[in-house]
């Protein structure tokens, strides 16, 4: 009996629809960085938590939060682009990018790297 769903792969704007992506690695970034702790820390989870308010300026917000996690990553030397999509909405956001040294690394390394790096 052959199955009766129609298996399809999502196209890339489909895919801009689907909940988390890049706004969600840019939260866990920030995530990271304030649990890092330190004065840059302290900024990033305060930035972090404004977006928590429900006070309807999530796009904005999300703008300045990922200014401010990728001062954070420059400061450990990782070259990021980093997407928020349209007016930090999340829509239409492309793949964020990282790298160290020349090379490509994955959005797990950059939070280990996060974790492991010294507080000022």
């Amino acid at each position: 009996m052959k199955n009766a769903m129609n298996n399809k792969k999502l196209n890339d704007f489909e895919l801009d629809f689907v909940s988390g992506g890049t706004l969600t690695e840019v939260n866990q970034l920030a995530d990271a960085f304030a649990k890092k702790g330190g004065i840059f820390g302290e900024v990033v989870a305060e930035i972090h938590s404004a977006l928590s308010d429900k006070s309807g300026v999530a796009g904005p917000v999300n703008i300045l939060l990922r200014e401010a996690v990728g001062k954070g990553l420059s400061q450990l030397g990782i070259s990021h682009d980093l997407s928020v999509g349209v007016l930090g909405t999340g829509f239409m956001s492309k793949d964020n990018k990282y790298s160290y040294n020349g090379k490509s690394i994955s959005h797990a390394d950059v939070l280990k790297m996060i974790d492991a790096a010294k507080v000022a």
